[in-house]
This record gives C-alpha cells, sequence and structure tokens, in this order.
C-alpha cells in the first residue's frame, strides 16, 4: 500500500453521549456513557493505522496529560507521528461534545503553542508520502500543494467546516487537488449550486481526479474529475452495521476508508464503498474512532 500523510492539528474529544437533548443555560442533563479520545484531525490517521495503512500524521500535541494520551493513542493504532509534540508551554486543544441521537454541539478551546507545522518537516514529510491528506483551511495558510506539486504527490483534501470569503483562492487550490470529499451542505457552499447534485457536476469540473460528496443517511454520491475518464454520476447507498449512537467524527471515518482504498489501487466506485462501510462503523462508536477497528470488514467491502 502507498504511504498516507495526514496534515492536521487534533484535539481531545471529551464526549457525553447519549444525552436526551442539549441542555438549556442553567440546566443540567444527564447521558449514558463518557469517553474520552483523540478526536478532529487525529481521526483519519487513526483509522487508517489501526486498518494497516502505512499513515504518518504531521500535527501539534500539548504537553499536557490529554497530550500524551493522544500521542499514545496514536502510536497504539500505529500511527507514526510527526510535528510539534510535547513542547514545554503548549496545551492541547479539547472539546467538549454534547452528543444525542440526532445532532451534537461542541464547546471547544483551540490550544496554545507554536505553530503546528514546521517549514521543513512540513516539506520532508510531503517528500515522503505518496498521497497527502488534509483540509482546505490547511491550504490557506500553508504551501501544501504547491509542495505536493513540487514532488509529484497526491493531494486529498477535506474541508471541515472551513469558510473563505476569497471563493477565488479556494477555486485555485481546489483545481489543484486529486481528490475532494465534502458534504452536501460544503458543495452547496463551495459551488453556490442549488442542490447537491450541480454541486458535484461544479467540483468535477475542477478536481483533477475525483469528487465525493456525503449525504448522511443518503449515502454518498461521485465523478471523475477532470482528469478521469467519463463523467458518470456513482451512487452509494448508507451502510448500516449495527445500532445508532453519535455520528461525530464520520465524515473523517468516510475519508480514512476513502484514502485506504486509494492507497490500495482501488478504483472510485470502490474507495467509496470503503468510505461508505467505514463511516457505517464510526456511528456505532462513541467518538471518530475506535479501537476494535480493524481492516476486515473493510477489505471484504471491495467488490472485484
Amino acid at each position: 500500500m502507498e504511504r498516507i500523510l495526514c496534515i492536521a492539528e487534533c484535539c481531545c474529544d471529551m464526549i457525553f453521549a447519549g444525552l436526551p437533548r442539549i441542555p438549556e443555560l442553567g440546566e443540567e442533563v444527564y447521558g449514558d456513557s463518557f469517553v474520552m479520545k483523540p478526536g478532529g484531525g487525529a481521526n483519519t490517521p487513526m483509522n487508517l493505522g489501526r486498518m494497516g495503512a502505512p499513515t504518518t500524521f504531521l500535527t501539534r500535541i500539548g504537553d499536557d496529560d490529554m497530550g500524551r494520551m493522544i500521542l499514545g493513542a496514536l502510536s497504539d493504532a500505529g500511527v507514526e507521528v510527526k510535528g510539534q509534540l510535547l513542547r514545554p508551554g503548549s496545551r492541547t486543544a479539547v472539546s467538549a461534545v454534547l452528543s444525542t441521537r440526532e445532532d451534537r454541539c461542541f464547546a471547544s478551546f483551540g490550544g496554545c503553542g507554536d505553530t503546528p507545522f514546521d517549514p521543513g518537516d512540513l516539506e520532508a514529510e510531503i517528500r515522503r508520502a505518496d498521497v497527502v491528506h488534509t483540509y482546505l483551511g490547511y491550504c490557506f495558510q500553508y504551501p501544501i500543494p504547491e509542495l505536493c506539486e513540487k514532488y509529484g504527490k497526491r493531494l486529498s483534501l477535506d474541508t471541515s467546516w472551513c469558510d473563505t470569503e476569497n471563493p477565488q483562492r479556494a477555486r485555485d487550490i481546489l483545481c489543484r487537488c486529486d481528490y475532494l470529499k465534502v458534504n452536501e451542505v460544503e458543495a452547496m457552499r463551495l459551488t453556490r449550486c442549488g442542490d447537491a447534485e450541480q454541486a458535484l457536476s461544479a467540483l468535477a469540473a475542477l478536481v483533477k481526479k475525483a469528487v465525493v460528496v456525503t449525504l448522511g443517511s443518503k449515502g454518498s454520491m461521485g465523478m471523475p474529475g477532470r482528469e478521469g475518464t467519463g463523467g458518470e454520476l456513482l451512487r452509494i447507498p448508507c451502510v448500516s452495521c449495527g445500532e445508532f449512537r453519535d455520528a461525530c467524527g464520520a465524515g473523517d471515518c468516510y475519508s480514512a476508508g476513502m484514502l485506504f482504498g486509494i492507497s490500495a489501487g482501488k478504483n472510485l466506485e470502490n474507495c467509496m464503498i470503503s468510505g461508505a462501510h467505514l463511516a457505517g462503523q464510526s456511528v456505532t462508536w462513541y467518538g471518530g474512532n475506535d479501537g476494535t477497528l480493524n481492516c476486515t470488514k473493510i477489505m471484504n467491502a471491495f467488490r472485484s
């Protein structure tokens, strides 16, 4: 399999799960479970590592108990961790996740310390990778598309709720990426199209190899990019893997499944099937990763 580099900041997710509703001001509501896990940008590399894909994670982890928990969990998942790690005075980002069966909300602290990525580390790790996965917002801050082009690496992007007042700049970045995974709302926001299918077509005209739009319980749809052969629309249904618990991190899990397929040389349909199966598993967990994951179900999901 090809080596994947994930570039993102991560956080410690403190998940208050199974709440009957989100509490109002002055109110206390009890859930049926509490878990603390690595979250944010850690979800995708952790799932890739647990499935056996060679994965490096370039990130920032604070010098505190939560940072040491995250670093240990990433290492246990088989992920090679690089970047600004446990630097004195730095603090780990934290999100309190209030999760109901309908949706969730967050109260977050962004962490503090050094800049997330040393420029020399960024270039060195991109040079080592085959596929680079990050979020659109980081491409506004760091020369990730330029370095991928310099060293002939394929670039995979997600948006992660990124918004920009400069749509032309976003368009320029999308034209330089190979794979794009967005949800329905993000796709329409990026293109200003009135529905997800129109947005998918518009994005496929920009991105090089493939675009996937996730649709929640309606599954996902994808289309080859401007360098692909044919513009056929693919639709993959949502996959049910058990009792629904929590949707937190499901989008990052879909990305991990899709990247697992890409690194294994699978076609777009198989990459989408892999993403759908991993997202389907993820909603049976609390949080965006789980120690029970292995590659068996994902490998069995591929069509011959």
